[in-house]
């Protein structure tokens, strides 16, 4: 799959099936989409894109507490899966903003895009002040002579699934349930830090993982995750939050991964949220963190157990 930044130097020329959208989770609704838009443009001889922002929009406009599910790096792995054969970026910028439906249409869509064909959600809005919606496209498609599909609400159990639901989920840990909207257990993935070597000195040597800030954490507390270093799967535990009241570091993320040899610092993590184990504790010294590290440990091992061939990374 290429990935193309939309600037001065990109080529138009083909013609292309185009999936807008912001796609962050690339949850059940998403995925809907995308099928739609590998059909359609395999029926009508297109190459199937998406074209996305580079940031959030809502950033811009000053809403910086939005806090994203997916980063660029997993939503690009998951439209290769999806197959997608282009994502082109865009960023969101005064210009964007500003621009009329129309005008997005009439330069982005057609000229810089080349597209033939727009899939689209069913609550899609685009250009200035998000004035066009999926009616003002379709009548748009009709005049200029491109073929729009817009995909219904995705639901279960007559619950729209949505990425707004999907936050308050993993805002108050409840990730066991994630796989229900994602059709995937939920992750995150950042490169191995240097920490302070606390969980080394007591015999549980944790990975101290950096996030970007503009990604979405789970709710403070102990999961049973997975973590995938370099394609391979490893059983772990990770917490989420601030160290232990006793040590100065704040590190937000650290796993421990399970029977792993070797160096992880500057090796990214991709992390699988499983279950929650338990909220986050306080210690008033080094050895009951270690035992309730051992606590937390085998209950992880018990519970990868009694779902062993339902998880993977």
């Amino acid at each position: 799959m290429k990935i193309i930044k939309l600037d001065k130097c990109f080529d138009p020329k083909g013609h292309r099936g185009v999936a807008l959208g912001n796609f962050d989770g690339v949850h059940l609704g998403h995925q809907q989409l995308l099928k739609a838009l590998i059909e359609k443009s395999r029926e009508m001889n297109l190459c199937p894109v998406v074209y996305t922002f580079s940031n959030h929009p809502r950033q811009l406009e000053g809403k910086s507490r939005l806090k994203e599910i997916t980063g660029i790096n997993k939503k690009t792995e998951l439209f290769q899966e999806a197959g997608v054969k282009e994502l082109i970026l865009s960023p969101f910028d005064e210009t964007m903003k500003t621009m009329e439906p129309e005008d997005f249409v009439r330069r982005i869509i057609l000229g810089e895009l080349g597209c033939r064909l727009v899939v689209v959600g069913f609550d899609y809005r685009f250009g200035r002040k998000a004035k066009g919606d999926v009616d003002l496209l379709q009548k748009l498609g009709k005049e200029w002579g491109f073929e729009v599909i817009v995909i219904p609400p995705f639901k279960l159990d007559g619950e729209k699934v949505s990425s707004s639901l999907i936050r308050r989920v993993i805002e108050i840990g409840e990730v066991h349930e994630l796989p229900r909207y994602l059709g995937r257990h939920y992750s995150i993935m950042g490169p191995v830090i240097y920490g302070k070597g606390l969980g080394g000195s007591i015999g549980y040597p944790t990975a101290n993982i950096k996030i970007q800030k503009h990604l979405i954490l789970p709710a403070k507390g102990v999961y049973v995750t997975l973590s995938k270093v370099e394609g391979a799967c490893h059983k772990s535990i990770t917490s989420v939050g601030h160290m232990p009241k006793f040590n100065k570091q704040s590190a937000q993320v650290e796993s421990f991964l399970f029977n792993y040899e070797g160096d992880l610092y500057h090796r990214s993590i991709e992390t699988f949220f499983i279950q929650k184990l338990r909220d986050q504790l306080t210690f008033e010294n080094p050895g009951e963190l270690r035992e309730q590290i051992k606590k937390d440990i085998d209950q992880a091992k018990s519970h990868l157990q009694s779902i062993k061939g339902m998880v993977h990374c």
